[in-house]
């Protein structure tokens, strides 16, 4: 099995379950972290090469971090395309991504419409094998190397801790980052970057001060001490099967989403039972809905995070 670049793999889970042919914020968001990495890959040959101890090589290569992140958040729609087109290219002849029906299609408001939606889906040994991988090094005790650090604030950056660590496991994570950035220079400079547009910043800011406000069910999994951005949407499949029950009514719906190329099983967790749609987890509760004053019978899916 090839080993993938840290841009590579930030890619590979970074797209998954995004819109393949349109421009969406959390998309933007992936490709800055794609270019980032790619920063990062440069700047990693010269920190393996490093002398324990150089503080000045430390502070130049710092410097041309924050340099690099400066020109990574002042990215183009043009130059994103580029990027998303040139990663994706990779993986799809890899065979590692591929392009499917997007999930919000299966609802109710784009299914009756006759618009096509489209998504990348990542490989799933592949996608958990980044993951897991990921987990295992921080949160366990020991030495985390460069790569793991970099994917760490990557996937932070474009909103995809909160699939990875459940909020527990962020706090960790938090604590981590921290021991690690007192100890690295260079990761230290890392921590306090952010290549978000003014935008994206103020969509997470709202979220920050919203916070205390309210508490959203639909957010449950989400620590606000890392970036949150919207990748997944809560969808409601209609379907009219009568003299049927709960537990029927839930088999229609995965049928309803294999059909429509996704593939579909339930997990257990703890004492409820998930969906896995792809690579991304969803809670699955009957419901109706009332349009054009007719009750509609049918299911909705809420994104779970850990």
């Amino acid at each position: 099995m090839k080993d993938l670049t840290l841009s590579q793999r930030c890619a590979l889970v970074g797209l998954d379950g995004q819109d393949s042919r349109h421009g969406t914020l959390a998309k933007r968001a992936v490709c800055r972290a794609i270019a980032a990495a790619r920063l990062l890959e440069a700047v990693g040959e010269e920190v393996a090469a490093k002398p324990a101890g150089d503080a000045a090589l430390a502070q130049r290569l710092g410097e041309r971090l924050e340099q690099g992140l400066c020109g990574v958040r002042k990215q183009k729609r043009p130059e994103a395309k580029r990027l998303e087109e040139e990663a994706a290219g990779q993986l799809l002849a890899e065979g590692l991504l591929e392009e499917v029906p997007d999930i919000l299609g299966c609802d109710i408001n784009y299914a009756t419409s006759g618009v096509e939606l489209f998504a990348w889906r990542a490989d799933s040994e592949r996608y958990s094998g980044i993951v897991e991988g990921l987990r295992a090094e921080i949160l366990e005790d020991g030495p985390v190397s460069w790569e793991t650090a970099c994917l760490l604030w990557l996937f932070g950056e474009c909103g995809c801790l909160h699939d990875m660590f459940s909020v527990e496991e962020q706090k960790r994570l938090d604590e981590r980052m921290v021991g690690l950035g007192a100890g690295d220079p260079v990761l230290a400079v890392l921590w306090q970057a952010e290549f978000h547009s003014g935008l994206e910043r103020a969509a997470v800011g709202f979220l920050k001060r919203k916070e205390n406000l309210f508490r959203n069910p639909y957010l449950q999994g989400v620590n606000l001490i890392f970036p949150f951005l919207d990748r997944r949407k809560s969808i409601f499949i209609d379907f009219v099967v009568l003299g049927t029950n709960v537990r029927d009514r839930r088999l229609a719906v995965l049928a309803a989403l294999s059909e429509r190329g996704h593939y579909v099983e339930e997990v257990r967790n703890g004492e409820e039972t998930l969906l896995k749609i792809d690579n991304c987890y969803y809670r699955i509760f009957p419901g109706v809905r009332r349009y054009y004053k007719v009750p509609v019978q049918g299911g909705n899916l809420v994104p779970v995070y850990r």
